[in-house]
């Protein structure tokens, strides 16, 4: 096999076992959220991405509204979509970040210039 081959070769592998190596350090948000006011979150696989969805609330008309469907990967436990807020129904740019047993959920203006975070903690 000619050096450049196996340099060729050898670079591919070490891309593949980077690449998957990132995969497997990446957390999953898959679970279920507790909001500051009590409401419980799921995070769920949705349109190929991550979903959020209230599964429970204070309020019970928020009880099955989808917040984000389709958050897609944007770095390591890093998702990226629109979201919904519940409480003026306007759509904003999304971030969710998965740190440990919390999940900040970041809505955007401004081309990220200003956002607003909440902090969940994982129930399961």
């Amino acid at each position: 096999m000619s050096a450049w081959k196996t340099l060729g070769f050898s670079t591919a592998v070490l891309v593949s076992s980077v690449a998957l190596a990132s995969v497997a350090m990446a957390g999953s948000a898959n679970g279920t959220w507790k909001r500051s006011n009590g409401a419980h979150v799921l995070a769920f696989d949705c349109g190929g991405g991550l979903g959020l969805k209230v599964v429970k609330s204070p309020e019970p008309a928020k009880v099955g509204k989808t917040i984000m469907c389709g958050g897609k990967p944007s770095g390591p436990n890093k998702w990226k979509g629109t979201v919904l807020n519940l409480d003026d129904g306007q759509k904003y740019s999304g971030y969710v970040t998965l740190n440990g047993g919390s999940l900040t959920l970041s809505g955007c203006v401004l081309g990220g210039l200003v956002c607003k975070d909440d902090t969940w903690s994982r129930i399961n």
